[in-house]
């Protein structure tokens, strides 16, 4: 009867354990919109512009507790499967394309940074629909 009970708790333990471990975390998931700065430098031969910025709109689509990523709108546009999360970070890649989303503490800006051959990204977003219109810029340091 021991055996039997320690086996019963064993196996609800295990299943809890596996369980909880497998939470669902979509603190990612969701529609995010903002600002990308791209910093570049035109050359020419030897000759090379200084560095300037571009701005543009940035549309990045997360789903499956950030599983999937898809970028509607900005700098290397398309679907990402090359997606590893840890903790509050994303970081993707496809090609010589790679990228890195990190969540704030309130779950409501990501901050992006990223590199497209030639040029370096960084960008800050917020879900869309966000009670906050305000979009916060970063600049390449």
């Amino acid at each position: 009867m021991n055996t039997r009970l320690l086996l019963i708790v064993t196996l609800t333990l295990v299943a809890w354990l596996h369980s909880s471990a497998l939470a669902n975390d979509n603190r990612f998931d969701g529609v995010w919109v903002g600002t990308e700065s791209v910093t570049r430098q035109d050359y020419h031969g030897f000759q090379h512009s200084d560095p300037y910025e571009h701005k543009t709109a940035a549309k990045i689509v997360i789903a499956q507790d950030g599983a999937l990523l898809g970028v509607l709108e900005g700098y290397g546009p398309g679907r990402y499967t090359d997606v590893k999360r840890v903790g509050n970070t994303i970081v993707f890649h496809a090609g010589n394309r790679t990228g890195q989303l990190s969540l704030s503490p309130d779950g409501q800006t990501l901050v992006e940074k990223g590199v497209v051959p030639g040029s370096v990204i960084m960008g800050v977003s917020q879900r869309q629909g966000a009670s906050s219109a305000e979009i916060i810029y970063c600049e390449v340091c």
